[in-house]
């Protein structure tokens, strides 16, 4: 089997770099030029840190994802894979069961992380293609034209 080699993105790297520095840069930024009415009337101008700052983190997981499924695609067994997917699934049910319990706040905070943390993993393990199963040959399987056709 040929191995795969990892590509890194570079200019997506570099746009991520760009994107944070901007978003930490903007927030001293817009405060040092404008008034606090100005703030308070223009809410652009309170979220354009933020919206920098989401977009670099959302590049950076779209790097991971990109960069992981270039190397885990058809190197995961299915049994594997499908294990995994489970795992991830029961941590997801297991934070809606914790942040939606009315008895303890400390389930509430751990739901919340297990949950956030589960939703990422089963969005990023969604991208990874498992091996493929080669059934068809240890079966025997039939092609189009093995198959007779009998009209009526």
């Amino acid at each position: 089997m040929a191995k795969r080699r990892l590509r890194l993105p570079v200019g997506l790297f570099i746009a991520i770099v760009v994107i944070l520095v901007l978003g930490l840069i903007a927030g001293p930024s817009i405060n040092a030029l404008t008034t606090e009415k100005q703030r308070a009337t223009n809410v652009l101008l309170s979220a354009i840190p933020f919206i920098l700052i989401f977009v670099s983190i959302l590049l950076a997981f779209i790097s991971l994802i990109s960069m992981s499924a270039s190397v885990l695609n058809d190197n995961i067994s299915p049994r594997i894979y499908r294990i995994i997917e489970t795992i991830l699934i029961a941590g997801i049910v297991l934070g809606i069961i914790g942040m939606f319990q009315p008895w303890l706040m400390i389930f509430y905070k751990y739901g919340f992380i297990v949950l956030l943390v589960s939703t990422l993993g089963f969005i990023w393990w969604g991208h990874i293609k498992p091996k493929s199963e080669r059934r068809q040959k240890q079966t025997g399987s039939t092609s189009s034209q093995d198959v007779k056709i009998i009209e009526p």
